[in-house]
């Protein structure tokens, strides 16, 4: 998750003043604090132009089971959150891995680019956990078909939530589809994922 430049900037001039600090207590100061300030300073003068980044746009499926319900009140939900994922496919967005931090990101993409890279990602966190959702509420009425459509979009975009793959893993537990879990953990065994150990763990009950 990216964080504002404010915040950073607030680390950047509390990590100098430790620094500072340190080096008057003895000589023998934090060599690896010194070398972050001193990357994250330098981070801070890379400037790229964005139209030369080397950049991989997601791609939302044109494939999802859109829905017409007629404004049915037991589907209020399901169309609520079916028109939200609408109308986040037509945004710009962006996958960036979690272990990558700000400093490197910055050194990649340039200090300039920095918040227009943070919306972006914002952008796909943002389709994915709208993905969730409504498989949630297709789930809720049964709506199984679908559900599962709308959850193997969000395991294809690797979304990082762990509850898209459980939900999924007991889906095909109850449909006794193993060879389908069994490639389901090897998905998320290949992922970054927060809580990766916990989903692995409750997919392998169900095989």
């Amino acid at each position: 998750m990216l964080k504002s430049m404010p915040i950073f900037i607030g680390v950047i001039t509390f990590m100098v003043a430790v620094r500072i600090m340190l080096k008057k207590g003895n000589n023998g100061y934090d060599k690896a604090v010194d070398e972050f300030v001193k990357r994250e300073l330098e981070a801070n003068k890379v400037i790229k132009d964005f139209n030369t980044l080397d950049i991989h746009f997601i791609e939302p499926s044109k494939l999802l089971p859109f829905k017409d319900y007629e404004n049915i009140p037991v589907y209020k939900n399901i169309i609520k959150k079916q028109n939200l994922v609408k109308r986040k496919m037509n945004l710009k967005m962006i996958k960036i891995p979690s272990n990558l931090t700000n400093t490197e990101l910055k050194e990649m993409y340039g200090v300039n680019n920095f918040d227009t890279i943070s919306k972006l990602e914002e952008h796909y966190n943002s389709y994915v956990r709208g993905l969730f959702e409504w498989a949630q509420e297709l789930y809720n009425l049964n709506i199984i078909y679908d559900c599962k459509k709308v959850l193997l979009e969000a395991v294809r975009l690797e979304a990082n939530i762990s509850k898209v793959y459980t939900l999924l893993a007991k889906i095909y537990s109850k449909e006794n589809d193993r060879p389908s879990l069994i490639k389901l953990k090897e998905s998320v065994e290949n992922i970054d994922l927060s809580l990766k150990e916990t989903a692995l763990k409750e997919i392998e009950q169900y095989l």
